[in-house]
């Protein structure tokens, strides 16, 4: 079932990266780094949003499911998407306000047509069940159709030339098209009348565990991608549009990680509450496997990072190139960072997930408003890197709670963890 899941996952993400990849540098060559920046600067806005109004309820969901007794799946699940759905229209209202603080009204209009379908997020509880089932193959089938749907659409708007709000709408397109297939699958299967259930003392305890999640992943977002919002503010959009050309590229081996982490994560938690041994094989596979994937995307980008960004970008987009070269050097502390989050979440310690977090994101304001003055993107590059390797790396080899994981991820540099205990992740 795990390779059966890790199959069409693996397609669905290779897919949805293919058409990312291809309409998504089209769309950023015809755009030009101007538009492009005020453009990825509004999507990056509803993707912070997005994480928020999903509470950190879905990874917590997935291990309560995949622990709790079958009895209990129904008032457990009805009681996150009431709570998710509450939650999705705060984070649209406060999407498009913080559009238009940040760029006005030609932001704001942007940001209302992609965060709308954030009222109806709920739907990622469904996703989390099927997740939590091992049934995540459903989930994987979901967003290939929905991904395909929106770039051909997405991919018509562009030869026709149309506005930047007609682009968004695109963009926002694969999430309607996922919440319809939802929840006319939940339709089908009677889920829906579920919905009216609600248990206030498990919404509480769900909420309990997911609010320090939630923060976490909040900061792991702003970490990721303050740079492009300080590029904005203190360079422009033309400037904060270099750095999102870069990063789609350096970033096309991150989506890895949550692929690993949804295929992963219901057995992890099955093997730590039943078998603590087979767990740290588990962790040291998961480990050496993002240490391999790191190295992949530093080689491959800096071999062949400055040629790429010529061949699909073109010349108004010649400063990339560099960016990308160092930007990639933060793929293997990204890795770590997303499994150890996972792990922590298991393990009940996202508590010091938070506090890594805030911690490298205080650096990484700190060096950005350092460098990015004088450097541009390419000082956001740097202080990303540096920040990450604090964040994810170092911290988990000077704190004592965490000093353990932080042994794993250490042996696991060498990449080698992958092959010896990957029999583990079969089991």
């Amino acid at each position: 079932m795990v390779i059966r899941n890790l199959s069409w996952l693996t397609l669905s993400q290779v897919v949805r990266m293919a058409t990312g990849f291809l309409v998504g540098t089209w769309l950023t060559r015809s755009l030009g780094p101007q538009a492009s920046g005020l453009l990825s600067t509004a999507v990056l806005i509803g993707t912070w949003m997005g994480h928020a109004s999903e509470m950190g309820l879905k990874q917590v969901l997935v291990k309560e499911l995949a622990m709790r007794p079958a009895s209990e799946a129904d008032l457990v699940f009805a009681s996150a998407a009431r709570v998710m759905l509450v939650s999705g229209v705060a984070g649209t209202l406060v999407g498009c306000l913080i559009a238009w603080l940040f760029g006005g009204q030609e932001m704001l209009q942007l940001g209302f047509v992609l965060y709308a379908p954030l009222m109806l997020n709920a739907y990622q509880s469904v996703f989390a069940r099927w997740d939590a089932a091992q049934q995540s193959q459903r989930t994987a089938k979901v967003m290939l159709v929905a991904n395909l749907i929106s770039a051909a659409v997405r991919a018509v708007m562009i030869a026709q030339g149309l506005s930047l709000r007609w682009l968004a709408f695109s963009l926002a397109l694969e999430s309607l098209i996922s919440i319809s297939l939802a929840y006319h699958w939940c339709a089908r299967r009677g889920w829906l009348s579920q919905l009216r259930l609600w248990d206030r003392q498990i919404a509480r305890q769900l909420l309990a565990e997911s609010l320090p999640l939630l923060v976490a992943q909040i900061g792991s977002l702003l970490l990721l991608k303050v740079d492009q919002m300080m590029l904005f503010q203190l360079r422009g959009p033309a400037e904060a549009g270099i750095y999102a050309a870069a990063t789609r590229l350096s970033e096309l081996v991150y989506a890895a990680a949550p692929l690993m982490i949804t295929s992963f994560m219901p057995v992890l938690s099955q093997a730590y509450r039943q078998d603590l041994h087979l767990y740290q094989q588990r962790q040291r596979a998961l480990f050496g496997l993002g240490s391999l994937l790191g190295y992949a995307a530093l080689i491959g980008w800096w071999l062949v990072g400055q040629d790429a960004v010529s061949l699909l970008y073109g010349p108004a987009f010649a400063a990339a190139g560099p960016v990308l070269v160092v930007h990639a050097l933060a793929t293997l502390p990204l890795m770590h960072g997303e499994l150890r989050g996972a792990m922590l979440v298991i393990e009940q310690k996202t508590a010091w997930n938070l506090r890594c977090v805030v911690l490298g994101l205080a650096l990484n304001v700190l060096l950005n408003l350092w460098l990015i003055p004088a450097h541009g993107a390419l000082g956001a590059a740097w202080a990303t890197v540096v920040s990450y390797l604090l964040t994810w790396l170092v911290s988990s080899l000077v704190l004592p709670a965490l000093r353990q994981m932080g042994r794993v991820q250490l042996a696991s540099l060498t990449g080698m963890l992958v092959f010896k205990h990957w029999r583990a992740l079969r089991a």
